[in-house]
């Protein structure tokens, strides 16, 4: 995280234009890209005034937090809390009439107002670090009668954006641990435990071993002055010693070699537990069949099945008679009364049944 500021590469007729910005970024070089207009989304106040070349960076914030803030108190130094009595006595660091912050204009005004911010609480008690990339700011900023009184535990550098990398790489880099045991209560380090190691012998101490040094006994609950190394005796800011705070991942008291050749182990162990639980359900189901057919429960062998015969051609289907459903019969009101009939219907059944029936 870094804080930088940038000042505009144009120029009037007579000289060169004193516009600054300061701005927030994770990537300088890209930053310095946006809002030069190479690439999108830069800002919107410096599309104005291209092109831009970048002055220093701050960079060495613990938390993202902190940086906005810093870069707030560097835009608004007459209405920060933390700055604005510091700053003071500057002329060009002013309120207009509606107590807005007068814009301060020039690149060694804005790093004077820097300057008087690092020597101010809170930020004087950071592991700050200043880079310089341009040579002109970096050559003045000797002469200025403010830079006498900068806090010693704050780097100041110069260089190229590829030297700021790799300054910014390895700060990153974990600081091996050089020993087992704490340099103050000599108890053993423990995976989990909050470490910080001495800049200049490199020992290990628990950071609450360490906290204890630095506040001498007190009841400060951040340390304000420099503490000495219990084993080298050498003096230690304390902003310094906390850049080496971090949490130890494995006991340094095993070797490294020991810890991988344990990991390796149990890799192989856990493949012969599943080979071996494979195997077990293999050789169960093997003897649970040889048990049924001991007991003659196992299944019979099934029969070849037969040839099927050709089929007989089927019969065409006749059409079935047709059988008049009988009608119901209706329902009797009375007695059945017997009719006559009529004199040629009875002549002509008699004709019929050649006098078999009798009427």
């Amino acid at each position: 995280m870094h804080v930088h500021a940038l000042i505009s590469g144009r120029e009037s007729a007579n000289r060169t234009l004193n516009r600054t910005y300061i701005g927030f970024t994770m990537d300088p070089r890209r930053r310095l890209r946006q809002h030069n207009g190479e690439i999108t989304a830069g800002a919107h106040k410096t599309k104005r005034w291209r092109p831009w070349q970048m002055i220093l960076c701050v960079w060495g914030f613990p938390t993202k937090v902190l940086a906005l803030q810093f870069e707030f108190a560097w835009q608004h130094p007459n209405i920060c809390r933390h700055v604005r009595d510091r700053v003071s006595h500057l002329g060009f660091c002013k309120l207009t009439r509606n107590g807005k912050q007068c814009p301060v204009l020039g690149v060694m005004q804005n790093i004077q107002v820097l300057v008087e911010m690092l020597k101010t609480a809170p930020y004087s008690k950071l592991p700050l670090r200043v880079h310089f990339i341009d040579e002109g700011a970096w050559a003045e900023l000797p002469k200025l009668p403010a830079a006498a009184g900068l806090p010693t535990h704050m780097s100041f550098t110069h260089g190229s954006f590829d030297h700021l990398e790799r300054l910014c790489a390895e700060s990153m880099m974990a600081m091996p641990v050089t020993g087992s045991e704490c340099a103050k209560c000599s108890g053993l380090l423990q995976p989990g435990e909050r470490l910080v190691s001495c800049p200049h012998c490199e020992c290990p101490l628990h950071l609450s071993c360490a906290a204890q040094i630095f506040t001498k006994e007190t009841s400060q609950l951040m340390p304000d002055q420099p503490g000495n190394c219990p084993k080298c005796t050498r003096t230690t800011e304390w902003p310094v010693l906390i850049r080496s705070a971090r949490r130890l991942s494995t006991s340094p008291s095993i070797p490294e070699a020991q810890v991988a050749a344990e990991a390796a182990e149990t890799d192989t162990e856990d493949e012969v537990q599943i080979i071996d639980s494979e195997t077990q359900s293999t050789l169960r189901a093997r003897s649970t069949k040889r048990a049924s057919l001991d007991a003659g429960c196992a299944k019979a062998p099934k029969a070849p099945k037969a040839p099927k015969a050709p089929e007989a051609p089927e019969a065409p289907e006749l059409p079935s008679p047709v059988t008049p459903s009988p009608k119901p019969a209706k329902a009797e009101d009375g007695p059945e009364i017997e009719r006559p009939l009529a004199p040629r219907l009875r002549d002509r059944l008699a004709m019929r049944l050649g006098g078999g029936l009798v009427i």
